[in-house]
């Protein structure tokens, strides 16, 4: 009977241990994957990033925007003229990692002037990580009914964009407008005129 019972103690001493230590390997995993979420705070970054790379965002008009801009579903680049520094590269892109996640990376492609360029060493920050796809949006004039449709890629680049967006999985998480609807060169080339004139748009 006394061995009976002791057998039972310790029966009852191991289901307690494993099951407390089953407990503590889930909270433990579920914290992990908590700080592995990508918070609001990665996505305001990211818009703030992105806004401000767009906000000056300008073109040599229409046929010619793929100077400034050009974008596929995993990376785009742009030239970033930032009020009195030097006009460079921007770049997002994403990177698929080795455990599965998708990373959004912003880089900075100093003394380039072509968005198609890129150097060798850029200046790069990780923006944020999902585990969900992440791609990139243009919303673009069709070419047979200038209707606004949003585009995986900007194609020939003949116009920019009216604006940039980023989705994880199929939810829009992430929309940039861009706000410039005139050529700067022609502008600075026709004068005020160039304000109606069809050449100077840039979309």
């Amino acid at each position: 009977m006394a061995e009976a019972l002791v057998a039972l103690a310790v029966a009852a001493l191991t289901l307690s241990l494993l099951t407390s230590a089953s407990w503590g390997l889930k909270l433990a995993a579920e914290r992990r994957d908590a700080l592995e979420e990508t918070a609001p705070a990665d996505w305001l970054l990211a818009r703030r990033t992105l806004l401000g790379w767009v906000a000056n965002l300008n073109g040599a008009g229409l046929g010619a925007a793929h100077a400034d801009m050009i974008g596929t579903a995993s990376t785009m680049r742009m030239i970033v003229r930032d009020g009195g520094a030097r006009p460079f590269v921007g770049e997002f892109r994403v990177v698929r990692e080795d455990a599965g996640d998708f990373a959004l990376i912003a880089a900075r492609h100093n003394g380039l002037l072509a968005a198609r360029a890129a150097s060798d060493a850029p200046q790069e920050s990780h923006i944020l990580r999902t585990r969900e796809p992440i791609r990139f949006l243009y919303l673009l004039p069709q070419p047979t009914t200038n209707a606004m449709v949003w585009r995986y890629e900007t194609g020939n680049g003949e116009a920019l964009p009216a604006a940039i967006g980023i989705e994880t999985g199929n939810t829009r998480v992430l929309t940039v407008p861009l706000v410039a609807t005139r050529s700067r060169t022609c502008l600075a080339a026709l004068g005020p005129g160039g304000l109606e004139a069809d050449e100077c748009a840039l979309r």
